[in-house]
């Protein structure tokens, strides 16, 4: 095949199943590399499985295979949304359901319910306005609004950046999913 390489999809993922996904790539071992560099594994860490042979596309969202493959791709190669969320990818293509790798979805969550188990308590998130900041008419101090999902170090929890326990508080976070 001369010029042009033929480009597969494949499912990479690992025994932790915490960072699995689609990778377009010209071999197996090049999107099992891929994975096991981007996302910090060891050599022979990752297993890739030929999911598409010929991937008809022209320009892929993530630039040059290889590479990740992002929903726009996937749902133009046939594969279906199967119940996407915000934190967490799940597509179906020939009967069969792939879904990402839980790590993210496991941090999402974690800040979502920290959110609000902190307004639960009376506490308020960064940007947030509050009797204390707000000025005549509702004006607020802040200058800009603080990232969605931010939690405060140690906001009413034990102390700077640990609760109660002496955990830091992103690992206690990942608890409350």
């Amino acid at each position: 095949m001369a010029g042009k390489q033929r480009i597969r999809l494949y499912w990479v993922f690992t025994e932790d199943r915490k960072e699995d996904w689609f990778i377009f790539a010209s071999r197996a071992r090049q999107a099992q590399a891929y994975h096991e560099n981007y996302e910090g594994y060891g050599k022979g860490d990752a297993e890739a499985r030929l999911v598409i042979a010929n991937v008809p596309l022209e320009e892929f969202e993530n630039g040059k295979p290889p590479c990740h493959a992002q929903m726009p791709d996937l749902l133009k190669l046939g594969l279906k949304d199967a119940g996407s969320a915000p934190s967490i990818r799940r597509v179906e293509y020939q009967g069969e359901i792939f879904e990402e790798g839980i790590l993210e979805s496991i941090v999402v969550a974690g800040r979502k319910n920290m959110v609000l188990m902190l307004r639960e308590k009376g506490n308020h998130m960064p940007g947030e306005a509050t009797c204390s900041t707000a000025g005549p008419e509702g004006e607020t101090e802040r200058s800009a609004p603080g990232p969605l999902g931010a939690v405060p170090a140690g906001a009413g929890l034990g102390g700077p950046g640990e609760g109660s326990d002496g955990r830091p508080d992103i690992l206690r976070a990942a608890e409350f999913a």
